[in-house]
């Protein structure tokens, strides 16, 4: 007995089963489209039931193979195939995804009417990763965004990106005494102001003096130690104008390095992570920093294939990747790498 084959009709940008029992079928089987007596699909959703196999499309009585059908939804949506591969991709893995002005996804196991779990954002690895656009995805999502990024050859990367929240368990406090500026750092002699230091894990011991980073010594000055440069005295203000000569970005480096020992946490240099902070949410002799922090403008651009690897590394030494978005006010972007 041969069966016969389903037959939907391509309609512009949707594509349309009538016969009520195949439309039925198809809608229950993995909850494609939207099923009101016909079937409603997208293109992306229509693209890939006809890879399967299950059904044939035809445009004004002629059938459409899976090349042309292609090729006309291309004409429509630009990043379509990016689009197809993320969603194929996911479908195969089992899940129920639906569009919505991205994707929703749906817990394994669950299906409509149940509320999905993830907005899913499909991106080419040749997109240009925006810091600000990606704060604007995460806030528009309804709820948690799932990043899948197609590489040349097809293969997905996917990510949960979210706005992180960060506590530790360190104390503030006052600080007093002088901090000798030399050029791109700074040094504690003061052996009083150096104990301190040492309690609060800051700067680098060398024994006779303490090496401290230009950020430490806005942070310090700020909590009431005075900057020397030259046997003088000299105020934040020119210490930011000679830093920024030799750290452009300074003041932003600053801003977080202030809110983050707000929060309880002491950063330290990531220079070997990449990063400009690795972050600690207690005593750094009792335990390794869960957080790297790249701080960065709302301009901050760069290629997908810098971001993975600024993610790789991260999860490889066992800590978190966030970018530390400095505008208005500060935001913090956790990327982490996921497996669906």
């Amino acid at each position: 007995m041969v069966t016969k084959m389903v037959k939907a009709e391509l309609m512009e940008d949707k594509v349309i089963v009538e016969e009520q029992k195949d439309a039925s079928r198809i809608y229950n089987k993995g909850f494609f489209g939207i099923y009101d007596g016909k079937l409603e699909l997208n293109l992306v959703e229509a693209c890939y039931l006809l890879d399967k196999g299950k059904f044939e499309v035809e445009k004004n009585g002629k059938k459409l193979d899976l090349k042309k059908f292609m090729e006309h939804s291309l004409s429509y949506i630009p990043d379509f195939e990016i689009k197809y591969f993320v969603y194929r991709d996911l479908r195969e893995r089992g899940y129920v995804i639906k569009e919505g002005n991205d994707f929703v996804l749906y817990e394994r196991g669950k299906k409509p009417p149940a509320k999905p779990s993830f907005t899913v954002k499909a991106i080419s690895e040749r997109a240009k990763f925006k810091i600000k656009e990606m704060a604007e995805f995460i806030e528009k999502a309804k709820n948690k965004l799932i990043v899948g990024v197609a590489d040349e050859e097809g293969d997905l990367t996917y990510y949960i990106a979210k706005f992180f929240k960060l506590k530790g368990g360190l104390k503030e406090r006052k600080y007093e005494g002088k901090i000798i500026l030399l050029n791109d750092r700074c040094i504690v002699w003061d052996e009083n102001l150096m104990e301190k230091l040492k309690e609060d894990f800051i700067g680098r011991d060398f024994g006779k003096y303490i090496q401290i980073s230009l950020t430490e010594t806005c942070y310090l000055a700020e909590k009431g130690a005075k900057i020397i440069k030259n046997g003088r005295k000299i105020g934040m203000k020119r210490f930011i104008q000679h830093a920024k000569k030799i750290q452009p970005d300074i003041e932003n480096r600053f801003k977080v390095y202030s809110e983050l020992r707000k929060l309880k946490l002491l950063p330290k240099t990531g220079f070997k992570f990449g990063s400009h902070f690795r972050v600690y949410s207690s005593e750094p002799e009792k335990s390794h920093a869960p957080y790297l922090i790249h701080v960065v403008g709302s301009d901050y651009e760069a290629t997908w294939a810098e971001i993975s690897r600024a993610v790789r590394l991260a999860h490889s030494v066992k800590k978190e990747m966030i970018f530390c978005m400095v505008d208005d006010e500060i935001k913090y972007i956790r990327l982490k790498r996921i497996t669906p």
